[in-house]
């Protein structure tokens, strides 16, 4: 894990009248507010799949009947690639009648829309590629990008608000000495948290996808986790005492 904070320069300092150098309020308090921000960059070790199959047929036993078959083919490949029964959700499902609306004489009823939706945790970050590839082999034609996660997320972003908590107090203490007064108590606090994680990965072209059919998943598609970045913010108001 490597650790980045990022530091920001605003500084907030409020003043009580023109050319005072603190906030009065109360008139006997002095006060100063500072942001703060800190970043935590974490390797992801899970990642999210979400897809879903979708097919029209004349009727909708047969429209079910070929859903649940590619369903069938896609959770047999994933469990032999490691996924255990909770991390594989099969819930979704969707059946609407489909009509075509362009003909001059009426709507033209074309089938039965069904929709599957799959939900898979991939928990070896290695073979991401391969659920992935044999998701298309099985005939699933909807797949999202994969969503990465940390399984010690909280912890990272408590990491983060400790971060910014800290930045903020070295401001403060920085314009407290500048301005030869001492640094009191936290008067106010506010934080804000939030993640971000890696792009997408970007497939690699499907010619050398068939010029290297040995390769595994990750290689075929050009799969490359990255890192999560988590990071917070805080605004904190301090007040600043006579020396």
């Amino acid at each position: 894990m490597h650790v980045l904070a990022r530091y920001c320069s605003f500084v907030v300092l409020t003043a009580a009248c023109a050319g005072a150098a603190f906030a009065d309020t109360p008139p006997d308090r002095r006060a100063v507010t500072v942001n703060g921000r800190g970043e935590i960059l974490a390797t992801p070790d899970r990642a999210r799949l979400a897809m879903s199959v979708e097919v029209i047929r004349p009727d909708v036993r047969s429209a079910q009947t070929e859903v649940n078959r590619i369903v069938r083919d896609y959770l047999a490949n994933a469990r032999a690639l490691g996924a255990k029964d909770e991390d594989i959700s099969t819930a979704g499902l969707s059946i609407r009648a489909e009509y075509d609306y362009s003909g001059k004489n009426g709507r033209k009823f074309l089938g039965y829309h069904v929709t599957r939706g799959l939900q898979v945790v991939v928990r070896d970050l290695d073979k991401i590629g391969d659920f992935l590839l044999r998701a298309t082999d099985a005939g699933i034609n909807t797949v999202s990008d994969p969503q990465l996660e940390s399984s010690k997320a909280e912890d990272y972003q408590r990491q983060a608000l400790a971060k910014a908590a800290v930045d903020a107090r070295a401001k403060a203490q920085v314009l407290a000495d500048t301005l030869n007064v001492k640094l009191g108590a936290v008067h106010t606090l506010n934080a804000n948290s939030d993640y971000e994680q890696p792009q997408p990965p970007r497939p690699m072209v499907m010619m050398k996808m068939a010029a290297a059919p040995e390769a595994d998943g990750n290689s075929q598609m050009g799969f490359s986790a990255g890192q999560l970045q988590y990071s917070a913010t805080v605004s904190a108001e301090f007040d600043l005492l006579a020396p």
